[in-house]
């Protein structure tokens, strides 16, 4: 039992530090619009640890940037695959609950999210979330159509249309720095898949 008591406070205490360090270097990444000038000594002294405590977890600054990415991506993935644990199928009728949950999720680690947006690094936040949608609605789930077009949809290309129509939403939001509640954009989202176009029109300028 003292073992236990034991081994769970070593759990607890390492996942705090790991939490002080991502955060530490987040903060940094906002306020600095970049991650290249961050140093290591910065980031455990944001951290309140010393160098030897950031070695112990991460080989390097890089490191701990792919460990940010996996928080993000991976969060996003078990965001859209929660509705549909233990069953076959689910009806796409107004907002689905995995629309929403991804929404959460970003609100919910705003901080994450923008200092991700601001890496120019290849491959960025929307390359990598590009390939796991592709990767989830190739491997995972599928969809069923059903089409009133006089043309035939050829499934691969609907999916980049689908996936690409959700990326930049997301970016979208994230660029605009969350001015619309997670709600609200649920909602939005689920209003351009079942919005028609029916014409458009020529805006005259005047110059």
């Amino acid at each position: 039992m003292i073992l236990l008591e034991s081994s769970n406070r070593q759990i607890r205490k390492k996942q705090l530090t790991i939490e002080s360090l991502k955060n530490a270097f987040i903060n940094l990444i906002l306020e600095n619009n970049s991650v290249e000038l961050i140093t290591i000594g910065e980031i455990t002294n944001r951290a309140d640890f010393n160098r030897g405590t950031f070695y112990i977890h991460y080989k390097d600054k890089i490191d701990l940037l792919e460990a940010l990415y996996q928080d993000a991506i991976e969060g996003l993935h078990q965001a859209l695959m929660l509705p549909y644990k233990g069953i076959d199928k689910v009806i796409l009728n107004g907002v689905v609950p995995s629309t929403t949950l991804i929404f959460e999720h970003i609100e919910k680690n705003k901080k994450l999210f923008k200092a991700l947006d601001l890496i120019r690094k290849n491959p960025d936040l929307y390359n990598r979330l590009e390939q796991m949608f592709w990767n989830l609605f190739t491997t995972e789930i599928q969809f069923e159509r059903e089409s009133e077009s006089e043309f035939e949809t050829e499934y691969e290309i609907f999916l980049s249309y689908q996936i690409h129509a959700t990326l930049g939403v997301l970016k979208f939001w994230i660029k605009k720095d969350f001015n619309y509640s997670s709600k609200f954009m649920s909602e939005q989202l689920t209003s351009f898949y079942s919005e028609k176009v029916i014409a458009m029109h020529y805006k005259e300028h005047t110059f």
